[in-house]
């Protein structure tokens, strides 16, 4: 009788901890999207640093009870794109919505703690000769800047990059 009630409070532990891994994974995916949405807000891109002209406006939203984190870039512009940011499983993943696709993409294990970088997993609309965002990298530069690259592919090759270096916008 005194193993069953000492044991009793090990399996009821045991079933709490189980039940909450499945909510958010203990993994680095979960830290790395944590630190994601501590990007919430407005950003600007840099003038003379990346691809976007000065003032390009990107923002972060958290939404979905915490579960999704949505980045807008080109901001109330005919080239407005979204991503959304999300915990799947054990990974962190992302969906890119733009030029009439949806890439899907995974983070994959970087030695570098300050840079999360994703890999092509699948999509939809997307066939082998169609144009589309193919890997990305965000790079933590410090608490006030980003700086982000993604590689676009077309007939299944790099075709070029989009950087943009983007700082908090305070105004």
């Amino acid at each position: 009788m005194r193993l069953a009630s000492t044991l009793l409070p090990i399996v009821a532990l045991a079933s709490c901890a189980s039940t909450a891994s499945h909510t958010f994974p203990a993994t680095g995916a979960a830290e790395q999207f944590e630190r994601l949405k501590r990007l919430e807000g407005d950003w600007v891109a840099l003038a003379g640093e990346g691809d976007a002209p000065s003032r390009t406006r990107v923002s972060y939203r958290v939404t979905s009870g915490g579960t999704a984190l949505v980045e807008t870039v080109f901001c109330g512009t005919p080239h407005e794109m979204a991503t959304v940011y999300y915990l799947d499983g054990g990974a962190l993943a992302l969906v890119h919505y733009c030029l009439g696709n949806q890439p899907r993409m995974l983070a994959r294990a970087s030695a570098e703690p300050d840079v999360i970088r994703f890999e092509f997993a699948g999509g939809a609309n997307i066939g082998p000769a169609t144009a589309h965002m193919h890997a990305a990298e965000i790079r933590f530069t410090s608490a006030a800047r980003l700086d982000t690259r993604w590689t676009h592919w077309k007939d299944g090759r790099a075709e070029g990059e989009v950087r943009l270096a983007l700082v908090r916008a305070w105004d």
